[in-house]
């Protein structure tokens, strides 16, 4: 039984049945005229011209952000104490007091950094690769360093972050090893053991590869005088039949066989040194493809679009609202500090700056949006199978986190879309699909067609999981893992090493940043991994002045509630915590 609407002047109105379409467009050209499309950085990406006043953060939101800023401030103070930084130290003190006091500091200093550690350590490394632990002085230490500080664990730890990590998106089946990576019985046999073979695993479905191809021949940076590398490499795994779960095989330092030979497990500070390259390359590819480009840009385009072409009245607009809000925000910060010239991942990641942009780019023009859906993409990876591939934490959790959705927004659809030719008849329904994919607005690749209530359905479902889960997925997981620069720093400072390289505890710790950067990135990544303004599903009191959607968000927080709960049961059991798509865990928007 559906509730009355005692307000009905206050339910929203598709603009073919509002009685002012005059008014209706006058107010939509002035949104056109606030909100404009440009492609100048990263090139040819789509985003705001600038940021109205309106987008900007908020002040509850500032508020919420002011305490990690506090404790970045206190853990550069400490791990410079640590480290005998003299003078420096009694300004890192004075900033951290003046963060707790003035949340102003929040937007100058938003995504800049709260100090130069380069100034405070210059170009100092730990004595050892344990050492890097003393940057948690402050945070938290995440749970993954002592399976990487184990030998008998590290192999396992690199596995299960190509199914659990920051970075789920690379790792796809098997079914036949590229010539250019010609690993051998005896490779498989040193990793596995007794009883299984390579051949076995491949004819089972058993065998899957994180190809890092795409950034051979990435022209790399300088930080602080240090030339960075980045490797292209390419790891093969295999799961174990005892149980189920993922196992590191061999990892190849580069894509020419002949020059970077394959090392597995049982090759000591060798195998140490390829886990890097391989985690390297992950970060690189996770925070300028899976992150920024597939999820950050793509809702920077339905933000403008939406806010352009839908009216303020149109039934969309409340919904596309709580999913993008502070996107426009959060994208601005990072477009002029994080990631311009001279920022956070100029610095302290491998690839050139210019480089990463193009890195951006080509995230979002090779993700259409047709076909960016978990299931499909998970399929076409060969990870669908749940037989050959048991263990999988982002498929077991995404998929309920998707058909919830999925549910929720077919039903409201469907509250407003009576037929099938209303939807065709929507001109602003039809001028926001046109924006997401016109050369001149949004330039997002595979834009579907919408005449169909299902097709309506299915585009909006894409963009709200992608706003929510799907980032989520990709963001949370940033210190966890890129926190402890053993397992994931954001550049190589040496070459990867060839069949000709020394491999030691030394050429190991050569690899790996100074200090300094490394602080500066875990700062960022620990920023990045608390800042939390929202839950999934918590549209607050106000979002929807319709009564008429509300028991349907009613019924979405109840599918939420047996999601957390299923997720939260398979959970306790895992190697390692995945809690990053417990529905109380996802964000309503980018907001970070």
């Amino acid at each position: 039984m559906s509730l009355p609407d005692p307000r009905p002047s206050a339910r929203p109105l598709l603009p073919q049945d509002d009685p002012d379409p005059g008014g209706r467009a006058a107010g939509l050209e002035v949104q056109q005229d606030t909100y404009r499309f440009v492609h100048d950085w990263p090139a040819g990406v789509a985003t705001a011209s600038w940021l109205p006043e309106a987008d900007d953060y908020s002040s509850g939101y500032i508020a919420k952000s002011v305490p990690i800023y506090a404790r970045i401030a206190a853990n550069y103070a400490a791990v410079a104490l640590r480290y005998g930084t003299g003078g420096r130290l009694e300004l890192l003190e004075d900033l951290s007091r003046s963060v707790e006091k003035d949340s102003r500091l929040f937007k100058s200093m938003h995504l800049k950094g709260m100090a130069t550690p380069k100034e405070v350590f210059g170009t100092t490394r730990p004595r050892t690769w344990r050492d890097y632990a003393d940057i948690f002085q402050v945070f938290a230490k995440p749970a993954v360093v002592p399976r990487v500080d184990d030998d008998a664990t590290l192999g396992d730890a690199m596995a299960w972050q190509r199914v659990a990590g920051c970075n789920p998106t690379v790792l796809a089946r098997c079914d036949a090893l590229p010539s250019h990576f010609p690993v051998t019985e005896a490779d498989y046999t040193r990793a596995m053991g007794e009883g299984d073979s390579l051949e076995a695993a491949r004819a089972e479905g058993r065998l899957y590869l994180a190809d890092y191809g795409v950034l051979d021949g990435v022209v790399c940076g300088v930080t602080n005088g240090l030339q960075k590398y980045l490797a292209a490499p390419l790891a093969l795994y295999a799961v174990d039949r005892s149980d189920g779960r993922l196992r590191s095989v061999c990892i190849q330092n580069g894509q020419d066989p002949t020059a970077y030979p394959r090392v597995t497990p049982a090759d000591g500070w060798a195998w140490r040194m390829a886990t890097q390259c391989v985690q390297v390359a992950d970060a690189n590819h996770h925070e300028g493809s899976a992150h920024l480009g597939r999820t950050h840009m793509v809702m920077e385009a339905v933000a403008v679009a939406m806010k352009r072409q839908l009216a303020s009245t149109h039934p969309l607009t409340p919904l596309l609202t709580a999913h993008t809000e502070t996107t426009l925000a959060i994208n601005a910060s990072a477009k002029t500090s994080l990631i311009a010239p001279g920022g956070t991942v100029d610095t302290t990641f491998a690839a050139k700056i210019r480089v990463f942009g193009d890195i951006v780019r080509g995230a979002v023009q090779s993700w259409p949006l047709d076909r960016a859906t978990p299931r499909q993409d998970l399929e076409a990876r060969g990870l669908l199978d749940v037989e050959a591939l048991p263990v999988h934490p982002y498929r077991e959790d995404a998929l309920p986190v998707w058909d919830a959705l999925a549910a929720f927004l077919g039903e409201y659809v469907a509250l407003y879309y009576t037929a099938d030719t209303a939807v065709q008849a929507d001109g602003e329904l039809q001028a926001f699909v046109r924006d997401l994919a016109a050369p001149d607005a949004g330039r997002l690749p595979g834009v579907p067609e919408v005449q169909t209530r299902a097709q309506l359905a299915q585009l909006l479902t894409i963009l709200v999981f992608t706003a929510t889960a799907q980032h989520s997925a990709v963001n949370f997981t940033q210190y966890p893992y890129m926190g402890y620069v053993p397992n994931m720093g954001g550049a190589l400072y040496a070459p990867p090493p060839t069949g000709a390289s020394a491999a030691s505890e030394e050429a190991y710790l050569a690899l790996m940043a100074p200090m300094g950067v490394a602080l500066d990135s875990i700062s960022m990544v620990y920023l990045l991994s608390e800042v939390r303004d929202s839950t999934l599903g918590e549209y607050g009191p106000t979002r929807f002045q319709d009564l008429r959607v509300l028991p349907l968000v009613k019924r979405f927080q109840a599918a939420l509630r047996d999601v957390e709960q299923a997720t939260a049961a398979r959970d306790a059991s895992r190697w390692l915590p995945y809690p990053y798509l417990r529905p109380s865990q996802i964000l309503q928007s980018i907001s970070i």
